[in-house]
């Protein structure tokens, strides 16, 4: 009596590279395994199927068609999010957690193994495994080598009538055979398991906020979905939003897939919250982009290009708010037609919305609002502009044309303006709280800085300067660029010559203005334990980034801050006497000065003299007009600031560069002086009756740069202006600047 042969084992290699991720060598990979299969001893008993470039439908189809006892997947994880499979355009399409658990308990009837060789797996192994007998899971990023090292060992094993117990112990095995330091990288996961880990209570912190937890040494070529490093010639500055095409731009899943997921929904709102230069606008720029590859209109509206004026009256904020999502989605403008009549002014933006903006297409409207926090200081036009907001987003679960409008706010201090909470918009919609960056993403982003940066000197920098976006990236720019050292780095990081010295200082001003919040910071960073503190002041300390929350309690973000305010900030003694407060503004800065009065007054120190006052009357005169204030002279030149205004600052830099041109044609040349301007928004510091500041500094370097009789500002200025009215205009790229760190972006204004 013969016996029915045995049926073999089908493996089913599935595997994905999408085209916008990291490049691996998964053919080499599948080709070991098969050539390893082939000259084993038991062959007959294993059959090898491929499914190369697999999407989601793909990945399911094989499993149906070849129902297999193993399945082994290799590829880029995503951590939390899922596997990366690719789209019909063989881009990243991630498959979440949950999605894989349901599709292999679909099929526990016969597979038997399933081998996740992709980094940060050991999360679907986990959810997979409560299911399937066994499972392999990588447990951080794993190095290709690594890999492809563990795949070999393992099926060499299998086929040489191993266990699957074994044959991963001996894949681990290979790894360390082959001198690669990741050999504790894949965890097996058993079925059996599970009843005695959850009766432990066994968890996983799938939150990362723990950025300085033990792991393995920094592996190169990881699978894990991450750009491919850039070219030290395109490397970002740290300052500013990053571009949708920047390879430096980190993931913080599941964040960027819930707000994907959300603007596709009818009357969607997101709210975005995070102390500055954690890299709000970077996001609220890719929902956009999200949203515009949908086919939706889009409008991004920057609540710094506002001019303070109006932010005072609310007739004035709605007509430029709406005058601005015109100018963006380059309608015409009919402001005109729809602001007549005794109706208010929210009725009115609202009509203009309702009968124009969004009647004007079938496509549904995404309006990204940043920095919307400049209208909270002003409390009655909060309420109004808000309610505003909040009305059409509650108009949008019932009519159909306002279920077309799609809001994303994005802010950096907490809500404190008394909203009614049926007319706030923070209150409702997807709140986003952007997180720092955990130690898994530091790690990448150093990868992709091409620095080759052991464990131990990531978890140094993280020491200092947290995951804090903007800080992290400062530190990894002036190593990459071979500025410094990060030994030396670290050093002086903390000191006013340290790279960090405008950050701090913007921050060590605002805490001085306030002597409550001062003290509240010194009890915070001159405790080495959380400390409880006042609700109010801890929230604001977080609007600001100083804090972090453990708890209830807080202790500082990173040392950088615990060491420099614990110097800067230590308690003077009882005869020295307070710091005079330094206050901060937003402003216009606007340099003017005389191109040739030294030669003049070599040859005529009077006349000089005269035409120098002649010339500075007039500037004062056009300045008044334009609501700027002269703070200084300076020789020849004049210091200028204008409240928030870059456009009052342009028109004026105009209209005296255009009065100088026209009153020449009538003087003797001797008579005619010739002035350059420059002009630049930033931050300043007004100490007593001076202005300080890196952005005065900057607008100084600018006014170097101007021709005679012509005007240059930088591209912070340039931005606000290019919409408000016909500028000549050319760019003159970037610049190098004597004083400051960086090149800047510079345009030539033509009177």
């Amino acid at each position: 009596m013969s016996s029915t042969p045995r049926k073999k084992k089908t493996i089913l290699f599935l595997a994905a590279n999408p085209k916008n991720s990291t490049p691996l060598r998964l053919g080499e990979e599948a080709k070991e395994i098969a050539e390893g299969l082939q000259r084993s001893k038991k062959r007959d008993k294993f059959q090898l199927e491929q499914q190369w470039a697999v999407t989601p439908r793909e990945m399911q189809r094989a499993v149906l068609d070849y129902k297999p006892e193993i399945v082994h997947f290799s590829g880029h994880g995503a951590g939390e999010s899922g596997l990366a499979l690719e789209d019909e355009a063989g881009k990243i399409k991630l498959v979440n957690t949950k999605a894989l658990a349901a599709l292999f308990e679909a099929f526990k009837e016969y597979v038997e193994c399933v081998i996740l060789n992709a980094c940060y797996s050991e999360v679907q192994a986990e959810a997979i495994a409560r299911h399937i007998p066994y499972v392999i899971g990588m447990n951080q990023a794993v190095g290709d080598k690594a890999a492809r090292e563990f795949a070999v060992g393992f099926y060499d094993s299998l086929a040489a009538g191993e266990s699957i117990e074994r044959a991963y112990k001996l894949g681990c095995v290979s790894i360390s055979m082959a001198d690669i330091p990741e050999e504790l990288t894949p965890v097996l996961k058993k079925k059996s398991d599970f009843s005695e880990l959850d009766a432990a209570g066994r968890s996983r912190d799938a939150s990362g906020s723990d950025i300085v937890e033990e792991s393995s040494p920094a592996v190169e070529n990881v699978r894990s979905i991450a750009a491919p490093p850039v070219s030290l010639l395109n490397l970002d500055n740290p300052e500013g939003s990053l571009s949708l095409d920047s390879p430096l731009y980190i993931d913080r899943p599941p964040i960027e897939s819930d707000c994907y997921q959300t603007i596709v929904k009818p009357g969607a709102l997101i709210r975005v919250k995070a102390p500055r230069q954690m890299g709000k606008t970077s996001l609220v720029q890719r929902i956009l982009y999200r949203a515009k590859e949908e086919g939706y209109q889009t409008a991004y509206l920057n609540f710094q290009w506002a001019d303070g004026s109006f932010l005072t009256h609310l007739d004035e904020l709605l007509q430029w708010f709406c005058g601005e999502i015109t100018n963006e989605l380059n309608l015409e403008d009919r402001l005109g037609e729809y602001w007549k009549g005794v109706l208010g002014s929210k009725n009115k933006s609202t009509k203009y919305f309702q009968r124009y903006l969004l009647s004007d297409s079938d496509r549904p409207l995404v309006l990204g609002l940043d920095e919307v926090d400049r209208i909270f200081q002003h409390s009655e036009i909060a309420t109004d502009f808000f309610g505003l907001l909040r009305a059409w987003h509650e108009r949008g679960k019932n009519e159909e044309i306002w279920k077309k409008l799609r809001l994303v706010i994005s802010h950096s201090q907490e809500v404190y303006i008394p909203l009614n909470i049926n007319q706030s918009p923070f209150n409702v919609g997807l709140p986003i709280d952007l997180p720092e960056l955990n130690q898994i993403q530091v790690t990448d982003l150093v990868n992709r800085h091409r620095l080759n940066w052991s464990h131990q000197e990531i978890c140094d920098m993280i020491e200092m300067v947290g995951g804090h976006p903007y800080l992290v990236r400062v530190a990894l720019y002036q190593v990459a660029r071979g500025r410094i050292t990060l030994d030396s780095l670290l050093k002086v990081a903390p000191t006013e010559e340290g790279p960090y010295y405008d950050h701090l200082r913007r921050h060590l001003v605002n805490l001085e203005t306030d002597a409550k919040l001062a003290a509240t910071i010194r009890q915070v960073i001159n405790s080495e334990q959380p400390v409880e503190i006042n609700t109010g002041e801890a929230f604001k300390l977080r609007s600001m980034g100083l804090i972090k929350f453990q708890g209830n309690a807080v202790m500082p973000l990173c040392g950088l801050y615990r060491q420099y305010f614990r110097h800067r900030l230590a308690s003077p003694p009882a005869n020295i006497p307070a710091v005079p407060p330094i206050e901060s503004h937003l402003a216009a800065i606007m340099f003017s000065d005389v191109v040739n009065s030294t030669a003049l007054s070599v040859a005529n120190q009077k006349l000089a003299l005269e035409l120098v006052n002649r010339d500075f009357s007039i500037i004062r005169g056009i300045c008044d007009k334009y609501q700027g204030k002269v703070l200084k002279e300076m020789g020849d030149g004049l210091l200028i600031c204008f409240a928030e205004s870059a456009v009052k600052a342009v028109a004026c830099a105009l209209e005296i560069q255009r009065n100088f041109a026209e009153a020449a044609t009538t003087l003797p040349p001797s008579h005619v002086l010739q002035h350059r301007i420059g002009i630049h928004l930033g931050e300043i510091f007004i100490f007593k009756n001076d202005i300080r500041g890196a952005g005065v500094n900057l607008a100084a370097r600018l006014e170097g740069k101007a021709e005679p009789g012509k005007i240059c500002i930088s591209e912070t200025v340039y931005q606000v202006v290019k919409t408000h009215s016909d500028l000549n205009v050319i760019d003159l790229g970037m610049q190098e600047l004597k004083g400051i760190p960086e090149p800047v972006r510079l345009y030539k204004l033509i009177p």
